[in-house]
């Protein structure tokens, strides 16, 4: 009878307390609304990928109650749903990728940038283009995290959409449309550095591959790091320049979109219309191409004496008019103008879709009328993957070259 009459008593206890002290995990719940979710894309030298989606609280959250289990995150393409990897999950006091765990309202997970569905962007092999990818990603908390004071936020069932995208570098550029005196429009992306009153500064004028074409979305800004390595944070603060990135369109009337008119003409016409709006020193104007773009490098080079300083062609034709297979031989009328002008050419042996001896042979002619200004990398077959004809993706990582080429001068 006692021992009932005391079961009785605790039990009454017990529910005193649960009314007069609710779990900290409600309470928190009802505090605590579902956050925002950003993802952060960066452009790798294969394209740019999801790296990470940064949760915002409207609390601090406390770090030490984290882990990569916490959360999971599902990429939806095609109606398919995928896991990404969480490769490590931290707060931080801005939404930004860091080293450091700190008390924050943002919560950093990090992605495996390897998943199979990291990319942002699709090839469509019947286009031939890059195509953007709808980004719809979920986010669920699969485990009690806590704030800074200690309140519980329990797990749930429900998701959070992502509903913004971050990309660093990608981000400074700004779209603008350039139109020449026939009526041609071209769209264009552009970089400014940190001006200071009264001086110059380099311009880099990029040009894409055909994978890049389209109707002004930037997708020649996403797939593979040939402009943004102009741009990024480190160069920029070794070499302040300008960045131009045009765009061809897509369409079939031109087959070599960089060389053929009225793109050619209309790149060297933004060049010259961007010396005049920017403080631009005219004797360090650059160009650089990579496949389709690098046969437009040649060209410009050639019929734009006055204009470029230097140039770097990468995986390209050199006399496209001539072109059979992808391959032509060399035109002697462009080599005795090109053969003093400063170039760094860059090609891999094993290239099959464009033939290296486009780049050997314009190389070896130039040399034999003893243009020394020429330099020329070629890679060994195998070293470059996924295919042989992605030689921008270690050029474009040459510090030397980079050195190189603002070094030179008009």
């Amino acid at each position: 009878m006692q021992r009932r009459r005391f079961a009785l008593v605790l039990l009454s206890f017990v529910l005193l307390l649960t009314i007069f002290y609710p779990s900290s995990s409600s309470a928190a719940a009802a505090d605590v609304p579902a956050p925002q979710a950003t993802l952060l894309t960066e452009v790798q030298p294969l394209g740019e990928v999801v790296s990470a989606v940064v949760l915002k609280y409207s609390t601090n959250i406390d770090g030490s109650s984290l882990s990569p289990s916490s959360f999971q995150v599902q990429s939806v393409l095609n109606d398919v749903y995928a896991d990404r990897t969480v490769t490590g999950v931290y707060t931080n006091d801005t939404g930004a990728i860091t080293n450091r765990s700190t008390h924050g309202k943002y919560v950093v997970i990090e992605l495996d940038t390897q998943d199979k569905n990291a990319s942002t962007l699709t090839y469509d092999s019947t286009s031939a283009v890059n195509r953007i990818n709808p980004l719809n990603y979920y986010i669920s908390q699969k485990k009690d995290i806590a704030t800074s004071k200690k309140t519980v936020v329990p797990a749930t069932a429900q998701t959070v959409k992502a509903t913004d995208k971050v990309t660093p570098i990608v981000d400074d550029f700004q779209k603008n449309t350039f139109e020449n005196k026939d009526g041609f429009k071209l769209n264009y992306f552009t970089f400014e550095p940190k001006v200071e009153p009264g001086k110059t500064y380099p311009l880099v004028v990029f040009l894409h591959g055909n994978g890049e074409r389209g109707d002004g979305n930037g997708v020649n800004l996403l797939a593979n790091a040939g402009a943004v390595t102009w741009a990024s944070p480190e160069q920029q603060a070794k070499h302040p320049s300008f960045v131009i990135a045009p765009q061809s369109p897509i369409d079939l009337e031109h087959k070599f979109i960089w060389a053929d008119e009225p793109r050619n003409s209309a790149v060297a016409d933004l060049v010259r219309e961007t010396a005049l709006k920017y403080p631009i020193d005219t004797n360090r104007i650059y160009i650089v191409g990579i496949s389709q773009g690098a046969m437009g490098t040649w060209r410009l080079l050639e019929k734009n004496l006055d204009l470029f300083a230097a140039g770097v062609p990468i995986a390209g034709l050199t006399n496209y008019e001539k072109a059979v297979n992808m391959y032509a031989p060399v035109d002697p009328t462009h080599v005795e103008v090109l053969k003093n002008v400063p170039i760094w050419a860059f090609h891999a042996a094993d290239d099959t879709t464009v033939s290296p001896k486009n780049s050997e042979e314009m190389v070896a002619a130039i040399k034999a009328q003893n243009g020394n200004l020429i330099h020329f990398t070629e890679y060994e077959a195998g070293i470059i993957k996924p295919t042989g004809h992605f030689s921008w993706v270690p050029a474009l990582q040459n510090q030397d070259m980079i050195e190189w080429l603002f070094a030179q001068k008009k």
